[in-house]
């Protein structure tokens, strides 16, 4: 039986409660990782080799359990399997395959559930509101789903309605967060989550706020105006609150559905190229990008005969505005890892934030390197399970003399957003020069060198 196969049947209402919500899941991770070290024990006995079935096995069982989690779960915990069903780059097949289900097969809520919260943010009926209202939900994710509509005077709109109760949903979902991020700290050391949940923490009341998301996607079009490769839903004021969203609708192709965009005659590598200039554009030029480019926010929408095709950007509600200060240090570092500069390296890090057990720049500079300089250096146009294992073999090593004890926010969104873009750049066969591809943006006069 496939994962697919299995997930329908989990529709149940998700748990509510600071206790509903952390004992299943916890309980999931928990099992997981003690089957996990129990796997290890055995392959160091019985040899790698001789336990690759049973290590596949795990690793299938181990990525169904976590989705069906989820799913039953729902909120926060949606997000984060989102995340990393997109990081095709790093994660084995077996997780990309199964994680990345979520992004289609979260539970709609019921119609008489929404409707209401629609009426009421709005301060009229459905009727009132809208000429045509299709109650059969296009698309239900982590903290609202998203209808079809048509206005008044004809126009094809999205109206996105949060989930009732997603606030206390949220809320509850960071504690559980946290709580893992520091019972792993306790038992691994190499890698510390606890900087990821803080800034989830400090992400996620504007997550819950249509006004934000709206805001920020005019602002994001608005940079991006003078581009003609890329598409930003225009936000309905009149028809939205801060629990519900009007905007454009897009007819659009999912950016991970590679097999939809070849038959539409799109050139995928050219879509991986867009991708990452509009992510240079958006976080080293303006300092404002959208900070969640998972596959259900990405939509490819192919050009007419001849032309390259549209990338279409939606849900802003992880939207993150660096400051100038920042954005300039950013440049700076990211100039000194191409350039191998490592007492620069150190000086920009600890002037960002960064801070380690003892200051030294062998850590930093690792750090550095990890963060892009090896990926840039490999020649590849995104980092592959074999990079991403070798450095973080070296990081490990490094981290566990001297570990991060302070990561800057800012720094952690954009690790993020280049984690997904990296995924994305296998998933779409991604020919990208990205040493190239990254140099006028640290020198606008810079010729890169054939």
């Amino acid at each position: 039986m496939t994962a697919a196969a299995t997930l329908p049947e989990l529709t149940r209402r998700p748990p509510t409660g600071r206790i509903g919500r952390t004992v299943p899941i916890a309980a999931t991770i928990i099992r997981l990782w003690l089957l996990w070290r129990w796997l290890r024990l055995k392959r160091s006995i019985w040899g790698a080799e001789a336990m690759t079935e049973a290590t596949h096995q795990f690793h299938r069982a181990a990525a169904l359990a976590v989705v069906r989690r989820a799913i039953r779960q729902q909120g926060l915990i949606i997000k984060t399997c989102q995340f990393l069903g997109s990081r095709a780059d790093i994660l084995m097949d077996e997780y990309v395959r199964t994680l990345s289900l979520v992004h289609d097969q979260v539970p709609p809520r019921p119609w008489h559930e929404m409707r209401p919260i629609i009426e009421r943010e709005l301060g009229m009926t459905l009727a009132e509101a809208y000429a045509e209202f299709d109650p059969r939900p296009i698309a239900a994710a982590s903290l609202a789903q998203v209808y079809r509509a048509r206005l008044h005077d004809g126009t094809p709109v999205a109206v996105k309605v949060q989930y009732p109760g997603i606030e206390d949903t949220v809320r509850w979902d960071l504690d559980v967060i946290e709580l893992l991020a520091n019972i792993w700290a306790r038992l691994e050391t190499v890698i510390d989550f606890r900087p990821i949940a803080q800034e989830m923490r400090r992400n996620a009341p504007e997550e819950v706020d249509f006004f934000h998301e709206g805001h920020a996607a005019e602002e994001v079009a608005r940079l991006l105006a003078s581009r003609n490769d890329v598409v930003v839903p225009k936000i309905y004021w009149e028809r939205s609150s801060r629990r519900v969203l009007t905007m454009d609708f897009i007819e659009g192709i999912k950016i991970s559905d590679v097999e939809t965009l070849k038959a539409a005659g799109v050139d995928t590598a050219q879509v991986a190229a867009t991708l990452i200039d509009l992510f240079n554009t958006m976080i080293l030029k303006f300092g404002v990008f959208h900070a969640d480019p998972h596959p259900g926010n990405l939509f490819v929408i192919p050009g007419a005969p001849g032309q390259p095709a549209k990338i279409a950007l939606v849900d802003f509600g992880l939207t993150k505005i660096i400051p100038e200060e920042f954005r300039a240090q950013l440049i700076v570092l990211t100039s000194a890892i191409v350039q191998q500069q490592p007492e620069l390296i150190t000086d920009t890090m600890t002037g960002m934030g960064f801070r380690t057990r003892t200051e030294d720049s062998e850590t930093y500079n690792a750090l550095g390197e990890a963060f892009l300089g090896d990926v840039l250096r490999s020649g590849k146009p995104y980092a592959d399970q074999e990079m991403v294992a070798e450095v973080n073999e070296r990081l490990g090593r490094v981290l566990r003399n001297n570990p991060l004890v302070d990561v800057p926010g800012d720094v952690i969104l954009i690790a993020r957003v280049m984690g997904l873009l990296s995924g994305l750049g296998k998933t779409l066969d991604s020919r990208t020069d990205l040493l190239a591809a990254l140099i006028p943006y640290l020198d606008p006069d810079a010729e890169v060198a054939s």
